[in-house]
């Protein structure tokens, strides 16, 4: 028995809590924390001369449980939806679609209620949906009745959670696939941490009623994209054999974003015959653009995958023919 039990008075087989340390419980929303089982056991019988179960005694005996703890646990991990890996090289890339799993685990030691996850996800595509688990992961059944099955999602309509996780069961929540967009690259280079972030957090009640106890648990798993900024640029001249002087040469010039993420402020400097901006390259206009914007010679945002083209020209001089053998 808690040596706090002589705090309590007993009406009628309810226990009753007097004092300061009911209010504390009260604020705290829980119920009384020194619960107890009790019985009594009456024995009558007749004694020689009656009358008939003139002879009787009581006992009565407490057995104090352990004190109520409800908590929650929660596990948010992530992998590629089938066939979501589209080209096959294990990283996150735009076009991918991801799963989420969240496994809940009852790490308390009371049956927990309208059980439910939710996911602060930041990225930019469609919002994260859940599928309600249909069956427990891990069942560890009841300690006290010896049996499995004391967790169950019982309701008679989909209301996405899940009703009844008994102590230390797991269920296991899943998101629907989550296609990874453009967006999201660019926002994972915002934050300088190049993921996909996001917390998850796991809810249920204890003593459901008026003012049921919330517990909460939270987990993060971030997903690493694959941010690779990279260009390519090439250089062709229209004539590059036995030029005579006095010959107008075109130079073509082709940049390319081969990255993954859109790169800013993309400018060309040609270095011609040893001098560094001889030439000046101008901007003729995208071969491939799939968002990409310019302003005069500088492209302001070239996309992956999107090709811009440039063009120079150059006289060959006498002076080029004399000495440039």
């Amino acid at each position: 028995m808690n040596d706090n039990m002589g705090a309590h008075r007993t009406f009628c087989g309810v226990m009753k809590i007097a004092g300061p340390l009911a209010l504390m419980l009260l604020m705290a929303g829980s119920i009384t924390a020194y619960a107890a089982v009790t019985n009594s056991v009456t024995v009558t019988g007749t004694g020689p001369s009656g009358p008939p179960g003139g002879v009787t005694d009581t006992a009565n005996e407490s057995v104090d449980v352990e004190d109520n703890a409800p908590a929650i646990n929660v596990v948010r991990t992530f992998n590629f939806a089938p066939g979501g890996d589209v080209n096959g090289n294990g990283l996150a890339d735009v076009g991918d679609q991801i799963v989420y799993s969240y496994a809940v685990t009852n790490s308390g030691n009371v049956t927990l209620r309208d059980v439910a996850v939710s996911d602060v996800h930041q990225a930019s595509g469609a919002p994260l949906s859940f599928i309600t688990p249909t069956s427990v992961t891990t069942d560890a059944g009841s300690a006290g009745a010896g049996t499995l099955n004391d967790s169950s999602d019982v309701g008679a309509t989909v209301d996405g959670d899940w009703d009844i996780l008994g102590p230390d069961d797991v269920i296991t929540f899943t998101s629907a696939p989550y296609t990874i967009v453009p967006g999201d690259l660019a926002l994972a280079t915002s934050t300088a941490d190049n993921d996909i972030d996001g917390t998850v957090t796991a809810s249920g009640n204890y003593d459901p009623g008026a003012a049921p106890v919330v517990v909460n648990g939270t987990s993060s798993s971030p997903v690493p994209l694959n941010i690779l900024p990279s260009l390519e640029v090439t250089k062709v001249a229209d004539l590059d054999t036995n030029v005579p002087a006095g010959t107008t040469v075109t130079y073509t010039y082709r940049v390319r974003n081969n990255g993954t993420v859109p790169i800013t402020n993309v400018t060309l400097a040609d270095t011609h015959k040893g001098v560094l901006n001889a030439l000046t390259p101008s901007f003729v206009s995208f071969i491939t653009n799939t968002g990409s914007t310019n302003t005069g010679n500088t492209i302001n945002v070239l996309a992956p995958g999107d090709e811009a083209e440039y063009t120079a020209t150059y006289i060959v001089t006498q002076s080029d023919v004399d000495t440039l053998q």
